[in-house]
């Protein structure tokens, strides 16, 4: 627990320091409604700005980021969210429109309100842009969220659900979701290929999880000090890999494995997975219930999909195509 600790505290600490030297220093360009804004560039009657924070008095509950504002005679497209979003705010929920593609780093870190985001439109999500919130359900999707930075959901001491299925989202970075005491329900896109160094430790609700068909690759001390994770459910044909500290911090001979039929072998030979307790699962369809006008198929590395119409859907309801 000490080197979790050790990292997450200089991670954050070097964010706050950064963000309150910038604070002292900062004025914005122009205030509309309360909300400041930065200029980053003009060209001839249209202009392009980040939104930096909230002046005092404080807007509260809900705030809808614009995608355009006007001053002095001039209409700016808002491109990032950015700045110092006070604790005291009230701020409960964010919701960012079509256009506005980047929230940067420590943008809402410990704005301890904020319990609900819509970040649908969103491709870019910097370093601990929202550690430190009251976010309870995270939902992940659409087709833009190519990128988060390290730590950028940590110490979300609320959230119980997290569902990515954004189809460009490859990566977690290292600490993504660490610290989230009450996460339990883990629902993982198709398309993740790597997750980063304790991504999901110091989660001691977090029982089981599984991971996807498309996983490759595991950084250190995933899932360290999860002391009550019990099994792990693996989609992937071949076993992803693994550091010799990926699994550091469980108690492997109290956490069942569970990987596609046929592969327990390799999975038994592969560094990291070797000294678990590790059982082949099945892939049945007639286990699987579809309703009238459905079907389902298990496609080559796997993975049930129910079809319906011209559409496909995972066994948990997630749109593939």
């Amino acid at each position: 627990m000490k080197r979790f600790i050790l990292s997450m505290s200089m991670v954050l600490a070097v964010a706050m320091s950064m963000q309150a030297e910038q604070k002292a220093f900062y004025l914005p360009d122009f205030t509309i409604d309360g909300l400041d804004y930065e200029i980053q560039q003009v060209v001839g009657n249209i202009g392009f700005v980040r939104v930096n924070d909230i002046n005092e008095p404080y807007v509260t509950g809900t705030i809808t980021i614009p995608r355009t504002v006007t001053y002095d005679g001039t209409t700016y497209y808002v491109q990032a969210v950015d700045g110092f979003w006070p604790e005291e705010g009230g701020l409960t929920k964010l919701v960012i429109p079509s256009g506005v593609d980047s929230v940067l780093a420590t943008a809402f870190t410990s704005v301890s309100t904020l319990q609900t985001v819509d970040l649908t439109n969103v491709a870019y999500i910097g370093a601990s842009a929202f550690s430190g919130c009251a976010i309870k359900e995270l939902t992940l999707n659409g087709v833009k969220l190519k990128k988060m930075e390290n730590t950028a959901f940590g110490r979300n001491k609320s959230m119980t659900k997290l569902t990515i299925a954004s189809i460009q989202l490859t990566e977690l970075p290292d600490f993504a979701f660490a610290g989230c005491e009450k996460l339990a329900d883990i629902s993982l896109g198709i398309y993740l290929t790597k997750i980063g160094k304790q991504a999901f430790s110091l989660n001691p609700a977090l029982t089981t999880i599984t991971l996807p068909a498309s996983l490759q690759s595991l950084g250190d001390e995933v899932f360290y000090n999860d002391e009550n994770l019990k099994e792990i459910k693996v989609l992937a044909m071949i076993p992803p890999t693994c550091t010799t500290k990926t699994f550091d911090g469980l108690d492997k001979t109290k956490v069942k494995v569970i990987v596609p039929a046929g592969t327990a072998t390799a999975y038994k030979n592969a560094t990291g997975w070797k000294n678990f307790n590790i059982s082949d699962g099945t892939q049945d369809v007639t286990n699987v219930s579809v309703e009238e006008g459905q079907s389902a198929k298990i496609i080559e590395n796997g993975q049930i999909l129910i079809l319906r119409g011209d559409k496909t859907y995972t066994v948990d309801g997630q749109l593939v195509k």
